[in-house]
């Protein structure tokens, strides 16, 4: 996985903490009736660390990417939730792994009961390299000659709505990729929303959970497109459409002690038919399987 690029990061956190000024500074719209033990809550500060140690099968749309190794299954981590005064920043413990359920950091806009409104910054597309693939055997010749693709990292307003058994998320956001051929910065838009809905049978979690995500033309493009610098005689020049993906996804875990936990999980992704005509991508649906512990500091 790539990491973001300096432009990217630096225009996504400045849209991010303008974003925040703007939400503080605006009156509140909670009613008056918040109690001070409510408002005392969320202000204080909560944490927890989580060392997680995985073997995750983890196939990519991209034709040339490969788990070749033992050692390309191995997706250990740490799944850090911090939060103060409305800050956060925070893991998806209800999805299946660090690497795909990525980190978020943000600001609690408004919370209710049974809702909360939030601003939050954090990946949305995993990025590649082709050229430290190929170095380090997790990548074949049929990426040789592409550019590195950076992280795709957004500015998103998340609402979330939420039961004792279930949460929906709805993000909107503002999506910062890389540069293209031209050095042009590459920005779209994505629509993410996720569904999970927990299922408690003897001393399992189980949760169930489905999700729909939209990209902009610009962001596809940026992915899966090929520029002409990068087509060869095996690859033409090609420019993506707008796109989407779909989520079905199976998530359990079981206590071993009281500090470790048993966790395993499937996720499948399709994505919409189209992104098969670049010559960049091998299929348009994965199924990612992990299997693993997780300790709790």
């Amino acid at each position: 996985m790539t990491m973001p690029s300096k432009q990217c990061l630096s225009t996504a956190l400045s849209l991010f903490f303008a974003a925040c000024l703007l939400s503080i500074s605006l009156p509140s719209f909670a009613d008056n009736e918040t109690s001070p033990e409510q408002t005392e809550k969320s202000g204080a500060f909560e944490w927890q660390i989580v060392l997680d140690l995985a073997l995750v099968y983890d196939p990519k749309i991209i034709t040339g990417i490969e788990q070749e190794k033992p050692w390309h299954y191995m997706k250990p981590g740490l799944l850090v939730d911090l939060s103060y005064k409305g800050f956060f920043l925070q893991s998806n413990q209800r999805r299946t792994n660090l690497a795909l359920g990525g980190i978020e950091f943000g600001y609690h806009i408004q919370e209710k009961e049974d809702w909360q409104l939030d601003i939050l910054i954090k990946s949305y597309m995993e990025g590649f390299d082709s050229e430290s693939l190929i170095e380090y055997g997790s990548g074949d010749d049929a990426l040789k000659g592409l550019s590195k693709r950076d992280s795709i990292v957004g500015v998103a307003l998340r609402y979330s709505y939420y039961t004792d058994d279930a949460l929906l998320t709805l993000d909107i956001a503002s999506a910062q990729a890389g540069d293209d051929e031209n050095g042009n910065h590459v920005q779209g838009f994505i629509f993410d929303s996720f569904y999970s809905y927990l299922i408690q049978h003897r001393n399992w979690d189980i949760y169930v959970g489905g999700g729909f995500t939209y990209y902009s033309q610009n962001i596809m493009d940026y992915y899966i497109g090929v520029s002409s610098i990068e087509a060869n005689e095996n690859r033409t020049e090609f420019t993506a459409d707008e796109g989407y993906r779909t989520q079905l996804e199976l998530y359990a875990q079981h206590p071993i002690s009281e500090s470790w936990s048993f966790n395993t999980g499937v996720t499948h992704s399709y994505f919409s038919s189209n992104v098969k005509d670049s010559p960049l991508v091998d299929t348009n649906q994965v199924t990612q399987v992990m299997v693993g512990v997780l300790y709790v500091f």
